[in-house]
């Protein structure tokens, strides 16, 4: 089975390899999860089957996988497209789609289809509820938008410009993104006296130079201390 869906038609799967014919597993978990009698398989068992049961023909790497060897036949540039291709999206970028067209995701692919209910069934694997949304294949063209018939099932391209796409109203009342929480503010740090035991600290820090400001300790005048002094003295 793994080396029919990655080797031989990954197309019915809703499957495009790299140049090098590789495929990230969560995406072949995916595609296996949508076929009867497969639901149960699990990334350990993807790893003991390219491990144990086929290491000459399976090769995992990176999280990805590939079947070494492969017979899939290369893109087709020279097949016009119907007139309507389809596609599902996550509700979720529903109005980026909508306001600024199509693109591929980063490190993939654009993939169309031309029936409904596969789009919807390959749009499934992203979000439980997807957008249909049509695309005016013919227009695009016109656009210069180029497409390729993958296998009998995908059609490849770059772009579909967002006047080339048709789909329901954008809902008024799409969820807002969260606004970032602000960071609490720094303590501010406490201020100690040079002369004080490490660890410590005065919650009222004084000024060295004056220590008679300090309560229970009175200023020492040296003449005042004197004149006192000189009073107490005796007169002969």
């Amino acid at each position: 089975m793994l080396q029919y869906v990655l080797g031989v038609r990954p197309d019915r799967f809703g499957l495009v390899p790299d140049d090098d014919g590789w495929v990230p597993v969560k995406e072949l978990l995916k595609a296996l999860h949508d076929e009867d009698g497969w639901r149960g398989v699990r990334q350990g068992m993807i790893q003991q089957a390219a491990e144990h049961l086929s290491p000459d023909t399976l090769e995992l790497a990176q999280g990805r996988i590939r079947c070494t060897s492969r017979r899939p036949d290369p893109p087709d540039y020279g097949v016009d497209p119907p007139p309507h291709l389809f596609i599902a999206v996550r509700r979720r970028g529903y109005r980026v789609i909508r306001e600024h067209g199509l693109s591929p995701p980063p490190g993939g692919v654009l993939a169309l289809v031309a029936d409904e209910g596969l789009a919807v069934q390959l749009g499934r694997r992203r979000d439980p509820q997807p957008v249909l949304v049509t695309v005016q294949a013919r227009q695009a063209q016109g656009r210069g938008v180029v497409f390729a018939l993958y296998g009998d099932t995908l059609y490849l391209c770059d772009r579909v410009p967002p006047e080339c796409l048709m789909g329901p109203p954008v809902p008024e009342d799409a969820p807002a993104r969260k606004k970032a929480k602000k960071p609490p503010p720094e303590p501010e740090p406490l201020v100690t006296q040079p002369q004080t035991p490490p660890g410590s600290f005065s919650l009222f820090p004084e000024e060295p130079e004056k220590p008679y400001k300090r309560k229970g300790i009175k200023k020492d005048i040296a003449w005042k201390r004197q004149r006192r002094k000189d009073r107490r003295r005796p007169q002969s």
